[in-house]
Formats: structure tokens, sequence, C-alpha cells
């Protein structure tokens, strides 16, 4: 009986924090020009974070795709030359899933310079996701999701160093409060 309320306790501590404590990503900025040039021209983001483009000279834009030929992934607008200008994207799920590249590798360049090699790309580093630690049941086959399953493999090993262990914390630490609000931020598809 003790277990079931410390169960309800905890999926009621959960769905609460799971609300105010969504994973959120970094910002990493990228300066456009001066020159012709993305500085850097090659970035390793991961999953969730923004791209913040600053311009700092020059006439230019970002434009996502190879050979000056647009993709439709994502755009700054048109080429201005008003140093300080600020373009955003955020790279989370939703944008994978809706435009997928191989390696996740996401070309692009300046359509007035791309000529002359004013391009970049930026690389989308998917984590890997260690609060999916069950599939439909099964011990310690990941599925690709964070469900029921993932939930009820973590509680059963509460306090104990089982699967569900290193969700957040160290290797080798026991499920704790910690391994469970993480699990619920990870709610959904890895």
């Amino acid at each position: 009986m003790r277990s079931r309320r410390v169960f309800q306790v905890l999926c009621a501590v959960g769905a609460i924090c799971m609300t105010t404590m969504m994973a959120s990503g970094a910002t990493l900025d990228v300066s456009v020009g001066p020159g012709f040039n993305f500085t850097p021209a090659d970035l390793t983001i991961q999953l969730g974070d923004t791209v913040r483009w600053t311009w700092a000279g020059g006439f230019h834009n970002v434009e996502s795709g190879v050979s000056g030929a647009h993709d439709g992934n994502f755009r700054s607008g048109n080429p201005t030359s008003a140093n300080g200008t600020i373009f955003e994207f955020t790279f989370d799920q939703a944008f994978l899933d809706a435009n997928p590249m191989p390696g996740n590798v996401y070309p692009y360049y300046c359509v007035v310079h791309e000529g002359v090699g004013m391009i970049a790309s930026l690389t989308i580093d998917e984590p890997l996701c260690p609060a999916d630690i069950t599939d439909s049941g099964a011990k310690n086959m990941p599925d690709g999701a964070v469900d029921v399953f993932d939930l009820l493999e973590l509680l059963a090993n509460w306090a104990t160093n089982g699967p569900g262990a290193n969700i957040a914390d160290p290797p080798n630490d026991f499920v704790d409060v910690f391994d469970l609000l993480d699990l619920l931020a990870a709610w959904g598809d890895c």
C-alpha cells in the first residue's frame, strides 16, 4: 500500500515538474561577415539548440541549401547590410523530422556571395536518449520513445542501480527523483 502511495506522489510531482522543466537548448552565435564568411563556418549543435546569426558587416543573408539552391529548411530573408541584424532558428525534433538530411548536416550560404565561398554548415548532434530504457516492457531494449513502459521500469528499479539509474546521475548511482524528473522531461519520441 505504501509503495502505491509513493508511486502516486511521484507521478503527481513528475507531472508538475514536466510542465515547468521542459528541456531547453543553448543559443549558439554565428557571425555573418564582415567579409565573405560565417564564423564559425562549421558548427555542431545539440538537438533543441538555437543558432543566432548576427550581421557584423557586409550585404548578406542566411539561406539553407547547397550550390545556391535553396532547400526550404531555413532562411533569414532578403540580404541586408544592417549591422546587428539577428536571425535566430531553433533546431528541434520537429524540424529534424520535417527536414531530414544525411548525417543531420545542414549546409547554408549567403545568396549574394555563395559564388565567392560564403558557405557554411551546421550539424545537429542527436543525443543518446538515456531515458529510453525499455521496448514495450522488454528490459533494456530501447525503442526510440520515452513512455509509460520506461516509467514503470524506472519505478520498479527505484533506489537500485538498475535500469534508469543513469538517466540523470553519474553511472552506477541509484534510481531517484532526479532520474524520474529527467525521464518525464524526455517524455515522447527520442
